[in-house]
């Protein structure tokens, strides 16, 4: 029996870094042999192919680079602070690739790749039903799954919208979001 001759995860973290840079669709087999100095052969054997790579990728960086990032909407404190804190998590300066991954491969692929599209449903359903909770913590009304859709939503354009601004810029973008939906959602709150 021959042993691997390479770790599985570290040839994830390779291909997130290639992935993010390139894009999927924007990388070859043959980049990817090349960055993570596994032949063709070996990475076939272990992923099937050039997708499977990518899902193993995304389900890599969901439990490395998300679970404290979610665990912000579980702090206690006011909704628009952890909200804030939860969204700029993802666009922090120290993290290698600012924005979330799973929207960064949502965007290029889920209208073409059925199991990516099911991949980033179930993703999105995990951060608003956070929202969700934290919200009926606040203010216990039947609109809290709509504002936390809502919520989300932003979530996804921050994302990607704010990668070409300023810390500033985004920061004021993010506050300024969450605080509209959070006014709508306030003022329904205190009228049921």
């Amino acid at each position: 029996m021959r042993y691997k001759e390479y770790n599985v995860n570290r040839v994830l973290e390779k291909c997130i870094q290639l992935f993010w840079v390139n894009g999927f669709r924007g990388c070859s087999v043959k980049d990817i042999v090349e960055v993570t100095g596994v032949n063709r052969f070996s990475l076939y054997h272990e992923f099937v192919d050039k997708n499977g790579i990518l899902y193993n990728a995304l389900q890599l960086y969901r439990e490395r680079y998300c679970e404290d990032k979610f665990n912000i909407l579980k702090e206690t404190g006011q909704p628009n602070e952890l909200l804030t804190k939860f969204y700029l998590s993802f666009l922090a300066e120290e993290n290698i690739h600012p924005g979330c991954f799973f929207i960064h491969i949502g965007t290029e692929l889920a209208d073409t790749d059925e199991r990516i599209k099911i991949l980033v449903k179930s993703y999105l359903d995990e951060i608003e039903g956070l929202i969700y909770q934290l919200l009926k913590q606040d203010a216990s009304t039947k609109h809290a799954k709509f504002y936390a859709r809502h919520l989300t939503g932003l979530f996804c354009t921050s994302m990607s919208f704010c990668l070409i601004h300023t810390k500033e810029e985004r920061l004021q973008y993010i506050s300024n979001g969450i605080d509209v939906i959070l006014n709508k959602y306030n003022s329904y709150a205190t009228s049921t």
